[in-house]
């Protein structure tokens, strides 16, 4: 008896296991990821693409708050893939593990392709994987395979297309056409990301012609707006005198009270500024592309009775930054630009045109994906799906109930960072070195700062009766000295505050230079370098008495880096230069040990918009090896913060209530009354 009642248990277990599975099979939804390569949205550029604004927002949901966890290509997109953390998946920089040995034999296998095709999805990846991708072979998981060999490029790239190589050129005009409907289609196909798009609509028509029955994951990896920002040439005489990459800390420099890298980066001068321009023009050009490539992507879903079947998020693996705190451009920093991006998400049930403010990011992409094919997320995951939030937000008693609240904190990181300790004690050291108040006192009582404005001298300390150190610039010796110098309105002398910034670049300036520390970009605009008719000792000492000799109105023309490490005098620089022939500066000229720095020439970009010949070259670095941290971004009713610790052992909070542009740290400018809740 107790036989025959095992036997109907297990009879009707495997009966409701086959049900559960047809109806698990049934209620799956096709789903497509976009995800472009560099792209911000603190810069402005979703303003910039309405089609896909009408497709994704409009008829989606914006999460307004859509981060990264960590603002680099290849972690980022490691993460995309895992659902991972960075500091479980391992893969730090662009560089150590980006498909390396590690991530071969571990992370690969168990990414969300992976996933994906064993819950019966026939599953596609088309454009850039990673950074370090070679082309030897085809991650396990996907179906079909479109990769570039390492990084973006808009022309001359290799691809892995199903195992094969596949070599492309230059020519856009290059064409390959068909029929379709009695209508003849060309497609461009040495561009990039019209090739991307292509072979996306034409894996989507030739499945669903072929196995409609079968549900479908498609990752879209585009490389805009990635270097070298190639447009499309139709697009290329778009977006003249575009400038709304210009945020409220475009060109905030130097920042003393940031981490060491900002610490030592000055103003842009115009050649830098023109860079920044130029390539914010050339970044919108490229997304116009994309832009078309979702609108086709669409279309086609439309035509094929698709759309009420297919969820689409678009986000891109980081956010990027031009000109901001005087960086010229680039990525890895814990500031809304770098860490916030696009974050779109459509299909059934996805409510149409709201915003979400709720904080999700790219660790949420997995889960989300395998929820929508009915997978439970894996124990090893540490992202929650989209559609939990969605749910939340409906406020789907049946659902919402047995979920957790949504977050309000995440963790932004970059490299390894040691376990530090007495936080409270640095907090007390660094507001003590950093602060305004402190460091005025110190330099005010030095003596070269106490004397009358002799002849030359630009700057006077004064003690008033509130018993605070002031600042006094001495207009008249900076007309006389500097004769390019207009003399200003009343009503155009800085005030109290900026004279006090102001000096304290210059002293700042002067103290790198008299200790040989590198620094890069205008600190203060004079050059110490131009000869002098005084004899050494007396410049020396003129120099020393904080009294500007002579003054340049030209600003910052020759290498920026070999100058400002003062290894040659400006004389020596140019007698160097002009031995080389035109264009022969290497890009080894322009490296520091533990440093990410670049040359811009004019052979960079060989498509319009150029870069003037007239302007020259510079070299600049973007980045540095201590810029290493753990942040905590948390967004909720009442709060809105950014606390960071870096490897240097500095500490910053921003409050995006007070100051949403982050120019001014809130511990050390005592804008923040949270020293109570720093962990001891």
């Amino acid at each position: 008896m107790n036989l025959n009642l095992l036997v109907v248990v297990i009879f009707c277990s495997l009966i409701y296991s086959c049900i559960a599975v047809i109806n698990f099979v049934d209620s799956q939804h096709n789903v497509i990821l976009i995800l472009t390569d560099d792209q911000d949205i603190e810069l402005g550029s979703m303003n910039f693409m309405p089609k896909t604004t009408q497709i994704m927002k409009e008829r989606g949901t914006e999460f307004t708050s859509g981060y990264v966890t960590t603002p680099i290509c290849c972690p980022s997109r490691s993460t995309i893939l895992t659902g991972l953390y960075v500091h479980n998946h391992h893969v730090h920089t662009n560089n150590q593990n980006c498909t390396g040995i590690e991530w071969r034999k571990v992370h690969e296998k168990k990414s969300i392709g992976v996933y994906m095709q064993e819950a019966g999805y026939r599953t596609a990846y088309l454009g850039k994987y990673l950074n370090e991708y070679d082309g030897s072979y085809i991650p396990p998981g996907w179906d079909e395979w479109h990769a570039i060999v390492k990084n973006s490029k808009f022309y001359n790239y290799t691809m892995n297309s199903n195992g094969e190589r596949e070599r492309f050129g230059s020519d856009y005009e290059k064409v390959r056409f068909r029929f379709w409907k009695n209508i003849l289609i060309l497609r461009f196909q040495d561009y990039f990301t019209d090739l991307v798009t292509n072979r996306s609509l034409k894996f989507i028509e030739k499945h669903i012609k072929t196995r409609a029955w079968q549900p479908f994951a498609l990752i879209i990896s585009y490389p805009a707006p990635h270097g070298p920002e190639d447009p499309a040439p139709q697009f290329a005489h778009m977006f003249e005198n575009e400038l709304s990459h210009r945020t409220g800390s475009w060109n905030f420099a130097p920042n003393p009270d940031k981490q060491w890298l900002l610490q030592r980066t000055g103003k842009m001068n115009d050649v830098h500024i023109t860079f920044t321009d130029l390539l914010h023009r050339r970044r919108l050009q490229t997304l116009q592309s994309v832009d078309d490539g979702i609108a086709r992507l669409f279309n086609l879903l439309r035509e094929l009775n698709q759309l009420w079947n297919t969820f689409a998020i678009y986000t891109s693996d980081h956010g990027y930054h031009l000109g901001q705190f005087g960086l010229l451009k680039g990525k890895n920093m814990p500031y809304e630009f770098d860490i916030r991006v696009p974050f779109f998400m459509r299909g059934p049930g996805i409510p149409r045109n709201v915003s979400f403010k709720e904080m999700v990011t790219n660790v949420d992409i997995a889960p989300t994906m395998l929820n929508i094919a009915g997978v439970a997320k894996p124990a090893r995951m540490n992202g929650r799906s989209l559609l939990e939030l969605v749910s939340l937000k409906k406020k789907k008693k049946k659902h919402a109930l047995q979920l957790k609240p949504w977050r309000d904190t995440i963790l932004i990181e970059r490299g390894k960072m040691p376990k530090l300790k007495k936080i409270r004690d640095r907090y007390m050291k660094q507001k003590k070195k950093f602060n305004k108040e402190n460091r005025l006192s110190k330099e005010c009582r030095r003596r070269k700062w106490q004397r009358d404005c002799v002849e030359g001298q630009l700057w006077k300390c004064y003690y008033t009766v509130e018993d605070r150190w002031r600042i006094y610039k001495c207009r008249d010796n900076w007309i006389d000295q500097c004769p390019c110098r207009k003399k200003r309105d009343q009503s155009e002398i800085l005030n109290s505050e900026n004279e006090e910034d102001e000096f304290l670049a210059y002293v700042d300036e002067e103290h790198f230079a008299e200790e040989n520390q590198w620094y890069q970009g205008d600190v203060f605009n004079f050059d110490e370098d131009v000869e002098s008719d005084f004899e050494p000792a007396e410049e020396h000492h003129r120099q020393k008495r904080g009294i500007l000799s002579k003054c340049s109105c030209s600003k910052n023309v020759s290498h920026p880096i070999k100058l400002l490490e003062r290894k040659m005098s400006k004389k020596h620089y140019l007698k160097y230069k002009k031995k080389l022939p035109n264009g022969s500066l290497k890009p080894k000229d322009c490296s520091l040990p533990q440093m990410n720095c670049f040359t811009h020439t004019a052979s960079h970009w060989k498509t319009p918009p150029l870069w003037p010949d007239e302007l020259g070259e510079f070299c600049f670095c973007q980045n540095c090896n201590n810029n290493t941290y753990w942040c905590l971004r948390t967004k909720n009713e009442t709060h809105n913060f950014l606390y960071c610790e870096f490897v240097t052992e500095f500490i910053s909070f921003y409050d995006f209530n007070t100051d949403p542009d982050q120019v001014k740290e809130a511990i050390i400018h005592g804008r923040s009354g949270r020293r109570q809740q720093l962990p001891s």
